[in-house]
């Protein structure tokens, strides 16, 4: 018995030796408590495949510690799961220990409890066993194995007591981590500062600055690079974290006020701006914000484009801070519907909001119901009024797009934006060993994203790098691009052909007289000024029957015709004093390109050929009365119809020759519209809103529509439009707009497809509607003039080009 008794009490003492020789020892227990990094392999197999994805296998670069940690997975030979924790070492080099437990012995351990522990049958203690894989050696020690390129680290281990394991808040992270992916890092913000004072700028970020510990899951795929997880403050220090202790986040929103074109956006959100305010005041002493002023300031953000900021606020009552800078602007004036203060230099906001704002005084401001935009100048500011007028946002834009489906809908913080363009944003906030884990990847132009959600005692932590997917929220329309002219647009940019590529081209004329011609990617190739305005819309022609199309137009006193290099052809360029000419009549009889050139002025009318020489055999030069408008051709059968409406009322209906066709006997004090064809009929509206309809027998026929004197119309020989007053009817459909004063409708039949638009000219937005009335999605969008619709690149989707601001035009595409 007593032998028995001596022989247990060898045992104790043999195991008591070493605290690691216990059966029910796990690994995270034994990570010694100077870790810096520590890398939790859930699936050794699966974690390794995550690195190789990235760029974290490839050696790294030696000065950047956690990417050269990392990369120590791929040289173990291990299956199964364990701890690669990070030591310091001499200098500021580190040892490198993976633990786990010995293969085939298993201990369950309650993932929720970090301090309940379950035995197993005991194991006796093993002498220590070494072997050479890829550069680590092995012992084990009772129930674990211990790997390390660092044979004195080994060693340590055998005759240390290791009384103390990771600190107590850490190992609850450890135990609790068991989530399903592949990997988790932790890391120890005090220690791994200290290891990073050798390796970093003095202005870079610390892991402290963050948060105290921080557990983050790496999750991979073809198009991402993704770490989620949590960050814990550290109790005694002031940190990224504790700015938004004992708030909630609020549902991100700025993105909708921020342009498309964005380089990115910064956005806070808190639930209690005292509490915020606070918990701020702990970083920056120095801080003054007025609760008065912003106590009901939800989300504040900064939104980047090139060298432009501007401070974007949503509040849940604007009424204080309204009130403040009504008083304190010099002037005020309305950009596109909305009222831009003005006032000297303010650092109202850096000095409420300095954990966002550095160096920013702002000099105009808009507010937005209860929204507010702040901008550094005027012109940033009125961008991103038009872009918001005419629904280009950046919650439209690619990179937002691609992201949302990775981010919580409420955040904390918010990063967000280009990655290459928003790198210099990430290191001014994020300690740089995050954000080297973001540059691993060598994705192509991805987006990067950095969120936090607090909640209790921690923070939800998510970093994202993204290839951008390209898709846009909005299915309707979104804008292609903007172009600023030399001088204010003085007609509607208008679509023509590239002879080329059968691709479109946009011909507008600036009020200096400059005509521009744009590629269909927003490209000015040429300017040309010109004697006075264009009249009318520029036909395209092929004047040598060769495919090369030119441009043919008349101005105020000049009949032109120019190539696509802007070049005049000869003999075209013809001169005409006296009375302002009518916009250019093409005729093409047989559609063989035996062009007929109809130049009106006053009473006179002028036939030109193809070579420019004046038609001998038609007859009609001198009208009864000025001619109203460009005469038009319409074709009946085998019969051509030269229809001319005139300023005393006639309309003349006439042959090639210029003989009349059909007499008109009835005279018709014209509206504005012009005459057009409709189930073979001639039409045209007088001043009172009645329809006439003429058919080629000349009976006339009328129709009291009792429009309004301003109506518009147009037509095709099967679709009847009218616009009155706010009513829009196509085919007998009806659509009733809000009041407003509008263009006259415009028919465009593309791939078998009947569009219909209409502008606004006093809120500057521009309708488009289907053949039964009924609106695209997307409409109406920011317009200052009537559209021109087409097919820009041959992809069967419609672009819209339009007047933007005075100086500018914009293309938008429907999807």
């Amino acid at each position: 018995m007593k032998g028995f008794l001596a022989i247990g009490l060898i045992a104790l003492l043999i195991t008591a030796c070493n605290p690691l020789d216990r059966s029910d020892r796990t690994p995270e227990e034994a990570i010694p408590q100077n870790a810096v990094f520590i890398l939790k392999v859930h699936d050794p197999a699966a974690a390794k495949r995550e690195l190789e994805q990235n760029d974290y296998n490839s050696g790294s670069v030696p000065s950047v510690q956690i990417l050269t940690f990392l990369s120590q997975l791929n040289d173990l030979n291990i299956d199964e799961p364990g701890y690669l924790a990070a030591l310091p070492a001499e200098g500021d080099s580190l040892s490198y220990l993976y633990i786990s437990r010995v293969p085939g012995q298993v201990i369950e351990v309650d993932s929720l409890d970090p301090t309940d522990e379950t035995p197993v049958d005991s194991l006796s203690s093993e002498a220590a066993e070494t072997q050479s894989e890829s550069g680590f050696s092995k012992i084990r020690i009772g129930n674990l194995e211990f790997r390390s390129r660092d044979s004195g680290l080994l060693n340590d281990l055998r005759e240390s007591d290791f009384k103390d394991g990771p600190p107590l808040k850490l190992l609850s992270l450890l135990k609790k981590s068991g989530s399903g992916k592949p990997l988790t890092l932790f890391v120890d913000s005090d220690k791994a500062d200290s290891l990073d004072l050798l390796n970093q700028k003095e202005s870079s970020r610390k892991w402290s600055d963050l948060a105290g510990t921080l557990a983050l899951d790496l999750s991979t795929a073809s198009d991402k690079l993704q770490w989620t997880g949590v960050g814990v403050p550290n109790d005694s220090l002031p940190s990224l974290l504790t700015l938004f202790e004992h708030t909630q986040p609020t549902i991100n929103s700025l993105a909708s006020l921020a342009p498309e074109g964005a380089d990115g956006i910064l956005t806070l959100s808190f639930t209690d701006h005292t509490v915020f305010a606070e918990n701020q005041r702990k970083s920056y002493p120095k801080a003054r914000a007025s609760d008065t002023l912003f106590r009901t300031v939800e989300e504040i953000g900064l939104v980047f484009q090139g060298n432009n900021r501007a401070v974007l606020m949503n509040t849940y009552g604007a009424l204080s801070l309204s009130e403040y800078l009504l008083r304190m602007r010099s002037s005020s004036y309305d950009y596109q519907g909305k009222e831009i203060g003005e006032l000297s230099p303010d650092d109202l906001l850096e000095a409420a909001f300095p954990s966002l704002l550095k160096d920013f005084k702002f000099t105009h401001y808009t507010a937005l119901d209860n929204a507010f935009v702040f901008s550094e100048s005027k012109e940033f500011l009125e961008l991103i009024i038009r872009n918001i007028n005419s629904g280009s946002t950046y919650d439209t834009s690619a990179s937002y797009q691609s992201a949302r489906e990775e981010l919580a809908e409420a955040s904390s913080l918010l990063l967000l934006g280009d990655k290459d363009k928003m790198e210099k944003i990430a290191a001014e906030l994020l300690p740089s060993g995050l954000v080297q884990l973001s540059n691993a990847s060598s994705m192509q132009d991805p987006l990067l994203a950095f969120q936090v959600v607090a909640d209790r005692s921690f923070s939800h932590l998510n970093l994202l790098q993204k290839r951008k997917s390209g898709r846009s929220r909005k299915q309707g329309v979104n804008p292609r691009f903007t172009i600023q002219l030399d001088a204010p647009l003085a007609n509607t940019p208008q679509f023509v052909t590239d002879h080329r590529n059968n691709k479109k081209e946009i011909v507008v004329q600036d009020s200096e007289n400059n005509l521009y011609l744009i590629s269909s990617e927003g490209k000015i190739l040429w300017k040309k000024e010109l004697g006075g305005p264009v009249q009318g819309r520029i036909e395209q022609i092929d004047l040598y029957k060769n495919g090369r199309l030119q441009l043919a137009f008349t101005t105020s006193n000049q009949f032109l015709v120019l190539d696509r290099n802007g070049k005049e052809v000869a003999p075209f360029t013809k001169k005409f004093p006296g009375a302002i000419l009518n916009p250019l009549a093409v005729f093409d009889y047989e559609g063989n390109r035996n062009y007929r050139f109809v130049v009106t002025q006053g009473s006179d009318v002028r036939m030109y050929n193809g070579k420019g020489n004046t038609v001998s055999g038609f007859k009609y030069t001198k009208a009864e009365s000025a001619v109203l408008d460009r005469p038009k051709h319409f074709r009946i059968g085998t019969r051509d119809y030269l229809v001319f409406r005139l300023e005393d009322g006639t309309l003349k209906i006439l042959n090639r020759v210029g003989d009349t066709r059909v007499a008109v006997n009835e005279k018709i004090d014209f509206s504005e519209n012009d005459v057009y064809l409709y189930n073979d009929k001639f039409i045209v509206t007088d001043k009172t809103g009645t329809l006439f309809s003429i058919d080629t027998r000349g009976k006339l026929t009328n129709t009291r529509f009792n429009l309004a004197k301003d109506h518009g119309m147009d037509a095709t020989v099967k679709t009847l439009c009218l616009m009155n007053d706010n009513e829009l009817t196509i085919k007998g459909n009806k659509a009733s707009l809000d009041l407003g004063v509008y263009t006259k409708p415009r028919i465009f039949y593309v791939y078998d497809k009947i569009y219909v638009s209409v502008t606004d000219i006093q809120t500057q937005r521009a309708y488009l509607f289907d053949s039964n009335a009924i609106p695209f999605t997307g409409f109406p969008v920011y317009a200052n003039s009537p559209i021109d619709l087409s097919d820009i690149d041959n992809d069967r989707r419609v672009e819209i080009a339009a007047k933007f601001e005075e100086n500018s035009l914009i293309v938008y595409s429907l999807n």
